[in-house]
């Protein structure tokens, strides 16, 4: 015990965490969490009543222990209060269809390729003529076809007609769950809204503060975007700055997530650390008597939260100015701090106020990049000693992003799939640039009121950002820049950060039953590779997927696939819908053809007279009906499937002839054409499977 006396909020955060992950893991419908609660806290009390009496060490651990217990019990309680689905006012626990409803736009608006987003805080619904109170949150997308920048703004107060509609699941298998990440937000609805759906009934910000703290962003942006004309240059400029990312070129992200440098375009702890450091370096002679460190804090204190207000106030920007904050009051105060307990506080405090932040992938990443730096870069720094100045910070600023990423590897790899091979040499470049890029334009617009000063100060600014720009795309153009594909499970993360553990306690201790443990890990992550490699060698499946306007089809055979689609798909397109579950399956890269190109090996691929298409793999056929069935089937002519696509223009009488298993209707069939053919196949007695309704078809073979 005597070695956990120094890191209190290490104990505490840790049990409240423990508290969150049982509520969430064992089901959110627990109802008792506040009676639990208040059990520990009675056991509590008894128990320090009783050590008081007794003292001793038994009793104290005893006493220790109900205390924690009552912080995991709080981490219960404090995540079933805030989830928003068991409120008794939910839209999810409506007794009927609102046919309109009221709310307020309660966050960011943001842009997307011909329409906006934004989340609605609902007040009011109307049900069977009857306007009641109601509560929730709902996605709303608009479409933006007018002149103005934000058809929506912060703060709106909106009547909208028709009744939102749950979040969808995922439609293809290992696809990104929007739903729960949604969820994680306490949003479950959406809406998509045509112009003449919604009428704004006048401005009611929830939160003045932040109202204005949007406002001077978009202010902000815009005279970023007028003053740089180039936009690959202003998406990052943007983005870097001000956290804003609607411009962000879709080739230059990706560049930045494959050198391992994305963290630079997100407003986070990087920014802040990076704002905080240049701040204590030109203030840190102000030190010296008390009067001067109350300066100093107020300074730093100021200057960290004016960036939090000008980026708009984002989760992660408060995360790590409150973190700062705490340092900078513990050093002004000359009492003796210690990090770890200084990061345990901010994280205890953060998830208090929403204990779902805890799910949120930038949350996890940020301090365990942190605590990699706090307690990994010291120890590789020591390893070389450089007395030339430039050398030795560049070796610190490499140990630095080594630790980073040492920490945050398994969930890289477990959310993104992807290592970058050259993240070390980009972060050397990339991260001093950001520093002069985010510098320089925040020089340029305070000062962008100057006539010749603020349009020279934004040249250079230009400047600096398009040769960052450039190394990044220089990187992501080497060799074997990225390792893609890489798929692994929750239970192998854990096992890969036990591993992480094991090493740093055998290097820390120098005891070999670390390391001795630690080849067990290794051991047991080996057994589950092999096993998994000999179940996808034996594997066969195919797969009708859930693609909007669009039809394809996968087959897949051990490690190896091909994927048939009417037309040539977008990449963007592949890799959300597709390329997730092969990378499951261990597929690195597929074969891809269209219904109208060279047949593939392995696949046989007929075009009928009637310009309909049979398709044959491993035994099954499957008819591809794009164009009004004009043929009859041979006597002994059978299919297994049966795909319409595309709107086809076929009668129920004309299927009858053909013999299948199944008939499919994909997600290139528009919803009125869906509306109608459906009770017509009912009516005919034809079973079908309609991915738009159940997500992609998947037949294990």
């Amino acid at each position: 015990m005597k070695r956990w006396a120094p890191y209190p909020f290490v104990r505490i955060s840790l049990s409240f965490i423990a508290g969150i992950l049982v509520y969430l893991y064992t089901g959110r419908e627990f109802g008792y969490s506040l009676e639990l609660l208040a059990f520990f806290i009675a056991l509590y009390l008894v128990l320090y009543l009783f050590s008081r009496r007794a003292k001793t060490v038994g009793a104290n651990t005893l006493t220790g222990i109900a205390g924690l217990l009552c912080f995991m019990a709080g981490g219960m309680w404090a995540t079933d209060m805030r989830t928003a689905a068991h409120q008794p006012l939910h839209l999810g626990n409506l007794s009927g269809v609102p046919a309109y409803y009221v709310g307020v736009v309660n966050d960011y608006v943001v842009q997307k390729p011909g329409y906006q987003s934004t989340v609605l805080q609902v007040a009011q619904v109307q049900i069977n003529g009857q306007w009641q109170a109601a509560e929730g949150k709902v996605q709303l997308s608009v479409p933006h076809d007018s002149e103005r920048e934000y058809e929506l703004s912060y703060g709106d107060r909106l009547l909208v007609k028709g009744a939102p509609i749950p979040v969808a699941p995922p439609a293809n298998p290992n696809q990104f769950d929007y739903r729960a990440f949604l969820a994680n937000k306490q949003v479950h609805h959406r809406n998509f809204l045509q112009a003449h759906q919604f009428q704004k009934l006048g401005s009611d910000p929830a939160n003045p503060v932040l109202y204005f703290s949007i406002y001077l962003r978009r202010q902000l942006d815009a005279l970023l975007k007028e003053s740089i004309n180039e936009r690959r240059e202003y998406g990052i400029s943007s983005a870097l700055i001000l956290g804003v990312k609607d411009e962000l070129d879709n080739s230059i992200r990706d560049a930045y997530a494959q050198t391992g440098t994305m963290h630079v375009l997100a407003v986070s702890g990087l920014h802040v650390g990076l704002i905080y450091g240049f701040f204590a370096f030109i203030l840190a002679g102000l030190k010296r008597t008390a009067r001067q460190r109350v300066v100093y804090t107020v300074i730093i204190l100021s200057i960290l939260w004016l960036y939090a207000f000008v980026t708009g106030l984002s989760p992660s920007i408060l995360r790590a100015a409150f973190m700062f904050s705490l340092m900078t009051m513990a050093m002004a105060s000359r009492r003796q701090y210690n990090i770890y307990n200084t990061l345990a506080a901010a994280a205890f405090t953060l998830l208090l106020y929403n204990p779902y932040y805890l799910l949120e992938v930038g949350f996890q990443l940020s301090f365990l990049a942190l605590l990699g730096i706090v307690y990994l870069q010291p120890r590789f720094y020591n390893l070389l000693v450089f007395d030339n100045w430039l050398l030795d910070k560049g070796w610190a600023l490499f140990t630095a992003s080594l630790a980073a990423q040492l920490a945050t590897f398994p969930l890289g790899l477990y959310y993104f799939h992807q290592f970058p091979v050259y993240f070390w040499l980009a972060n050397l470049v990339v991260v001093p640039a950001a520093t002069f890029v985010l510098g320089s334009g925040g020089i340029a617009l305070f000062f962008s009121w100057v006539p010749l000063l603020g349009s020279l100060l934004f040249k250079v600014h230009f400047g600096l950002t398009w040769a960052m720009n450039e190394f990044n795309l220089f990187i992501n153009q080497l060799p074997q820049a990225v390792i893609n594909g890489i798929d692994i499970s929750v239970s192998q993360a854990w096992l890969l950060y036990t591993l992480l553990l094991l090493f740093i306690l055998f290097f820390a201790f120098k005891q070999l039953r670390y390391f001795a443990l630690a080849t067990g890990v290794v051991a047991l992550l080996m057994v589950q590779e092999m096993a998994e490699i000999s179940v996808q060698q034996n594997q066969r499946s195919l797969v009708v997927y859930s693609l909007r306007n669009a039809t394809a089809l996968s087959f897949l055979q051990g490690q190896q696939a091909t994927v048939v689609s009417n037309t040539a798909l977008t990449p963007e397109n592949y890799t959300f819908n597709i390329q997730p579950y092969l990378w499951h399956k261990g597929v690195q890269q597929a074969a891809q053809l269209t219904l109208n190109g060279a047949p593939h090996s392995g696949i046989s691929h007929a075009i009928l007279p009637d310009s309909n298409s049979v398709l044959v793999w491993q035994g099954k056929r499957v008819l591809v009906v794009s164009k009004p069935l004009k043929v009859q089937p041979l006597p002994n002519f059978e299919v297994d499937y049966v795909l319409l696509t595309q709107n086809v223009r076929v009668k129920t009488e004309e299927l009858k002839p053909f013999r299948f298993k199944k008939l499919i209707l994909d997600a290139s069939n528009a919803p009125w054409y869906l509306q109608r053919l459906r009770p017509q196949l009912t009516e005919a007695g034809i079973a079908y499977y309609d991915v738009t309704e159940k997500g992609a078809l998947v037949v294990e073979l």
